[in-house]
Formats: structure tokens, C-alpha cells, sequence
């Protein structure tokens, strides 16, 4: 019998190898739910409104589980179910997708196949081989979803896709009642198989998702804010004037000394190179979103301020002339809407809050025009290198 895990792996999982486009926070929380509960239907561990406890540490014969129950027998002191789900989530989300998605590729049920994009970013696909475990996996649901009685595993099932909401991805089409997934996580399970551990993990499971969620938004949003202040600072702020040439100062060295203008000009050149890579590489989802989308995102916002110093320290924000200036204009328009992108979406969640419209139109308009601004930039930073050492 697969675990939960697994079963959430294939559920969220196509033919070619990839994954529905979920949140991570979400999936890396669904993932410690999914082997809490396999443990608690094992009979290992139980919980109250205090404590998740460890009823046996006795070896389930599956090596993921029997570590995992081992990590929280070792603990001392009490923890809450909650506790463990960020514990687990944070420390050992990565570890048990790998290990999940290796027994389902020793069963036979997928294939490991590993890719790579410009030698720099690596992803791992696991295609399908074999479709009758989904298939099966999907059909208890729809029966669960419809009117018939649910098995008690089902109903943790359906609390675990829902947590990650892709309900609606799975039965696309399908009118899926919102009233009937409510009953199902209601339902009382007394006298059935660990009731309590499941009502309280189906519960957790979201509240730590939604906890995560908004850490990882209030990161981006700093991130988002500074560089949009920086930014601006440089279209408002007054112009640096260049420094006397027969004077002796920091700034003489780093705007006339040709040394160090091609040095500066070079990292801001490897820094532009790099956020365009990860941006790609988010954007198109060549990084696997389950185990680092969420961390390159804020990376690419963090070099994109990284971006914003290198251009004082090579430029001191003077806008130049002719191809120069329309150089500078298209690179702080590009490095204004990417920051003001990232407001949009690490604000998200407070604008919800606020009861303010779709914040989504917004968002992707603004990438949209991030777009646009960086499709000039290859020629203007052609002509702009080819100028600096020819002429």
C-alpha cells in the first residue's frame, strides 16, 4: 500500500515529470502532515491539545516513517502536532519528497529523469510509467467527493490535496462542492482509525501553510521595497557631480580610473546576467518549484538590490548621453517595475486583508512592462561595450 506521501507526489505530479503549480510553504506542510498521518494511522504516534505523543517507537518496516518516528521520540520535551508540522517542513520536507519519489521509482510507478539548464541550474523529472496507482488514487476521491461513504484514509487524502488547493486542478471540469469537502473534514471518525490525531493534523496542516506563507511575504516584501526606494532615488535624487580630476577621493577612482570603471562595469554585467538566468529560470519553471522556487524568487529580488548598488558604483546615477542614456533609462525601468512586482506579490496577502480588488491584474501587468524593459538591453549594452573600447 503506497503511503500518503506518496500518494500526494503522484497526485500532484503529469506524465512528462513535473508538478501542478503550487505553493511550496504549502506542499512542504502537506508533505509532514502526510507522514504524521501515515504514523498516526500506523498506531505510532497520537496527540491532544498539548503534545503530539509517541504511543510506540516500535519500527513501521518503512525506513522514511521509522526515521521521522525516531526524530520525535528522541525529542525531549512536548511539542504540539503544529509544532512538528513546521519542524518537519522546514528541516526534512526535501528529504521526504526524495525519499517518496525513490520508492515510487523502485515500484516502478515513475522514472528518474535529470535535466539541466545552461550547465547552472539542475532539475530532477519524474514521469509517469505507470498510470493505474493515480488513476485509482483519483477514482477514491471522486467517490469520497460524491456521495458515497468515505473510507477514512480518503478523507485524510482529500484534507492533504486540499491543503495544497488543487482540488480544482485535479478535476478540472468537475463541479467539486465546497459544502461536501467542508462535511468530509467534519466528519466524525470516533471508533475509527486514530480520529483525533487526523481531525487535528487536517486542521494544522493549513494553519502552518498560511504561517509560512506570510514569513516568506514579508521577506520579499522588504527586499521588494528597498529596491524600489533605491530606485527612485536614483530618477529624483540630484546628480552626482564627477569628481576634480587633480583631487584625490574614492569616487575619482572608481568614475575616471579606467580600471576600475571596467572592473564595476564587469560585476554589474555578471550581476544582470545572474538575475536574468534565475529569473528565467523561475518564470519558466526550470527550477523545481517543490524544493527552491520560493528561495530563488527572493534571490532574484536580493540581486536585483545587489544590481542597484553595482550601478551607483559604476555610473554615481548620471544618466549620461545618447545610447548611454537610454541604456540607464531601460535598466532602472527595469529594476523599478521588478521591484514594484515584488511589492505587488509579497503585499498580496495584506491587500486581501484590506479587502482591496485583485491584486493579481496589477502584478502582471507590472511584469509584463519588467518584460519589455529588459528586451532592449542586450543591443544598447552592446553598443554601450563596443564604444567603451573602441572609442
Amino acid at each position: 500500500m503506497l503511503t500518503f506521501t506518496e500518494e500526494i507526489l503522484l497526485l500532484l505530479g503529469d506524465e512528462e515529470g513535473t508538478f501542478l503549480p503550487i505553493r511550496q510553504h504549502a506542499f512542504e506542510c502537506a508533505l509532514a502532515g502526510a507522514v504524521l498521518m501515515d504514523l498516526a494511522f500506523a498506531h505510532r504516534i497520537d496527540t491532544d491539545l498539548e503534545a503530539l505523543i509517541v504511543i510506540t517507537a516500535d519500527p513501521t518496516g518503512n525506513p522514511m516513517l521509522d526515521a521521522i518516528l525516531a526524530k520525535i521520540a528522541s525529542r525531549t520535551g512536548t511539542a504540539d502536532t503544529q509544532s512538528w508540522i513546521r519542524a518537519l517542513s522546514t528541516e526534512d520536507a526535501a528529504w521526504i519528497r526524495e525519499q517518496a519519489l525513490s520508492s515510487l521509482v523502485d515500484r516502478g510507478i515513475l522514472e528518474r529523469r535529470e535535466e539541466r539548464f545552461l550547465w547552472a541550474f539542475g532539475t530532477t523529472r519524474h514521469p509517469t510509467l505507470d498510470e493505474a496507482p493515480k488513476r485509482h488514487i483519483k477514482d477514491r476521491i471522486a467517490r469520497a467527493l460524491a456521495d458515497a461513504i468515505p473510507a477514512p484514509r480518503d478523507i485524510a487524502l482529500i484534507s492533504l490535496a486540499h491543503a495544497c488547493q488543487v482540488l480544482p486542478e485535479l478535476f478540472a471540469g468537475q463541479e467539486i462542492e465546497p459544502a461536501r469537502i467542508a462535511l468530509l473534514r467534519r466528519m466524525d471518525l470516533i471508533g475509527r482509525e486514530v480520529a483525533d490525531t487526523i481531525a487535528d493534523l487536517q486542521r494544522t496542516i493549513v494553519r502552518a501553510a498560511q504561517a509560512q506563507a506570510q514569513r516568506t511575504q514579508k521577506r520579499l516584501l522588504s527586499l521588494s521595497v528597498a529596491s524600489a526606494a533605491i530606485t527612485s532615488a536614483i530618477m529624483l535624487a540630484p546628480r552626482i557631480p564627477v569628481p576634480d580630476r587633480f583631487g584625490t577621493s574614492v569616487l575619482q577612482e572608481l568614475w575616471l580610473n579606467g580600471f576600475w570603471q571596467q572592473w564595476s562595469g564587469y560585476l554589474l554585467l555578471a550581476l544582470s546576467v545572474a538575475g536574468l538566468v534565475v529569473g528565467v529560470a523561475v518564470r519558466k519553471r526550470l527550477i523545481s518549484q517543490i524544493t527552491g522556487l520560493r528561495r530563488w524568487r527572493l534571490a532574484h529580488i536580493a540581486i536585483g538590490v545587489a544590481c542597484t548598488l553595482a550601478l551607483f558604483i559604476h555610473t554615481g546615477f548620471r544618466l549620461g548621453a545618447n545610447v548611454n542614456a537610454a541604456l540607464m533609462g531601460f535598466y532602472v525601468a527595469t529594476l523599478l517595475s521588478g521591484a514594484l512586482a515584488g511589492i505587488a506579490v509579497g503585499a498580496a496577502h495584506r491587500l486581501r486583508q484590506m479587502t482591496i480588488g485583485r491584486v493579481g491584474r496589477p502584478r502582471n501587468v507590472l511584469l509584463w512592462l519588467h518584460v519589455m524593459a529588459i528586451c532592449p538591453l542586450p543591443a544598447l549594452l552592446a553598443v554601450h561595450i563596443a564604444a567603451a573600447y573602441l572609442y
